[in-house]
């Protein structure tokens, strides 16, 4: 078993939570997990039957090897406002 140390532990540690299980899900508009900047945007813009979705994902590699799909990775979550039929209405973004 590896064991993780010292502030590597602890970024790791971040990423697993805000990715979680790494799936896309359905959130309560009025969820306090969302930020209230996208919750407020995304309560303004909502219609009955409309979903948030919390989409977690990493962003491009970053760094001087990042050309190469190499470098460090940051947690990005997407939140994406759907109406009913499923159809993106807006997307919001928050660096974790």
């Amino acid at each position: 078993m590896r064991k993780e140390v010292g502030a590597s532990a602890d970024i790791a540690g971040q990423e697993r939570r805000e990715i979680g299980d790494g799936e896309d899900r359905p959130v309560d508009l009025t969820s306090p997990e969302v930020p209230a900047r996208i919750r407020a945007r995304a309560q303004a813009m909502a219609q009955p039957g409309d979903q948030l979705w919390r989409c977690p994902r990493r962003s491009a590699p970053r760094g001087a090897l990042g050309l190469l799909g190499v470098g460090k990775r940051e947690v990005v979550i997407e939140w994406w406002l759907l109406d009913a039929e499923g159809a993106l209405i807006e997307a919001f973004w928050e660096e974790a």
